[in-house]
């Protein structure tokens, strides 16, 4: 295994020269690394066509008033499908009536939101969730992706804790990875627990240069245990974030803090919309090859 030691400096960029693998189709996965340790928990290879597995899938829905985004998320076909082999989420921008484009004015106020860009427009996208249905702890999950581009897009592949049990971010947050469209180049991984999250400037998270994230497929994971979390791209480890002598209440990680994943657009927001909002650039896409998670042996 090749893993890549970074600085203690958070904000350290890496360069790597990736070349994107054909993915092997089998019965049973394999953890692309290390297998010996892995064993399979469960996968979508998105192998038909229609909706998402509803045994795996839920949604959330609407506006749903995080860090300033202006995306309605749905289920609905035009932003989120399998075909061709492939999970498509759709981030789209479309004309609506004056009476809608009211509504999304009121349904985006006291979000900080900037809606004076949309005029008669609306932004729709899809946030797909495991929670309820598949849960992990101490996992390896897997996500194979491409994405395109354009400023204001801001696809991610990220965990969430249990809300129910503790609010953000004392659940924890682990993303696996986000990009913002308009820095085209980078892929960012994060942790986000009670002391060390966005909101406190306290950031632990890792940046890596691939330059053809937009056209090629790339292999994305976290492993993560009571003591580690590490975080890969075509199963070179670029990030590592060790517990230390984080306090017990700092570090959600343990074998009963369950997580669920996240598949979503988002558009604009605090860190999306930095630079504004290509609008000639929609629609744009996360396209999802599979999902796949172990379990430790």
């Amino acid at each position: 295994m090749n893993v890549l030691r970074l600085s203690n400096n958070a904000t350290s960029i890496l360069l790597l020269v990736l070349f994107s693998g054909s993915s092997v189709v089998c019965a049973t996965p394999n953890a692309s690394l290390n297998p010996e340790r892995w064993e399979f928990s469960w996968s979508d290879e998105f192998d038909y066509t229609g909706k998402p597995n509803s045994e795996i899938w839920d949604y959330d829905y609407g506006y749903l008033g995080f860090n300033e985004e202006l995306q309605n998320y749905t289920d609905q076909p035009e932003n989120v499908r399998v075909e061709n082999g492939v999970l498509v989420i759709e981030a789209r921008l479309d004309v609506v009536s004056a009476k809608r484009s009211k509504e999304v004015v009121q349904e985006l106020k006291g979000s900080n939101a900037d809606v004076s860009i949309l005029g008669n427009k609306e932004f729709t996208s899809a946030r797909l969730v495991t929670r309820g249905k598949k849960e992990f702890s101490h996992a390896r999950v897997e996500a194979r992706a491409r994405f395109t581009q354009g400023r204001g897009s801001w696809p991610a592949i990220w965990l969430l804790g249990d809300q129910t049990k503790n609010l953000w971010p004392i659940c924890g947050e682990i993303d696996i990875m986000e990009h913002v469209g308009y820095d085209p180049n980078h892929v960012h991984s994060a942790v986000h627990t009670k002391h060390s999250n966005f909101m406190n400037h306290i950031n632990v998270k890792d940046s890596v240069i691939l330059p053809d994230v937009w056209a090629e497929f790339h292999s994305y994971a976290v492993e993560w245990s009571a003591s580690e979390i590490r975080f890969f791209i075509d199963d070179i480890c670029y990030h590592v974030v060790p517990k230390g002598k984080r306090t017990d209440d700092d570090w959600p990680f343990t074998e009963n803090d369950l997580y669920y994943l996240i598949l979503n657009i988002a558009v604009g927001g605090s860190w999306g919309g930095i630079e504004g909002i290509d609008m000639e650039s929609y629609p744009q896409q996360m396209i999802v090859d599979y999902v796949r998670v172990f379990k430790r042996k």
